[in-house]
């Protein structure tokens, strides 16, 4: 795989990511690790990203999802074109929604006499309920 062809996956990912938290209680965290991709640039343009994020996240319920990804895939592109060293913290923006993505399921159960019965999209058969 290129090197080109890794920054667009990873800006992809990282959009993603970021319009994935916009609509969640978590947006916070997730602005302060934009906060760190975008202060590669420098301070004012930091700011000028931050200002252009929080208005993004403000109507994300009204706009639409993929342009909104689409816009910021396009200026982290540009920003880690432009600044190879913010790489490193774009990966760490990415793997939110990657973690989001893949997230893992335990159950276990104690005590437990009878049968236990998991449903689930992964599960098939049939469910005997005879009495034995």
């Amino acid at each position: 795989m290129s090197e080109q062809t890794e920054l667009v996956a990873v800006t992809a990912a990282a959009a993603a990511a970021l319009v994935s938290e916009m609509v969640k209680e978590s947006w916070s965290s997730m602005r302060a690790l934009a906060a760190r991709v975008f202060h590669h640039a420098g301070e004012a343009e930091e700011e000028r990203q931050l200002n252009r994020l929080d208005a993004d996240q403000v109507q994300a319920h009204t706009l639409d999802p993929h342009e909104i990804r689409d816009r910021w895939q396009r200026r982290l592109l540009t920003l880690v074109e432009d600044y190879p060293e913010a790489v490193d913290d774009l990966s760490s923006l990415a793997s939110r929604h990657a973690e989001e993505q893949y997230g893992t399921v335990n159950q276990t159960t104690t005590g437990n006499s009878g049968t236990v019965i998991q449903v689930g999209r992964d599960n098939f058969g049939s469910l005997n309920t005879r009495r034995r």
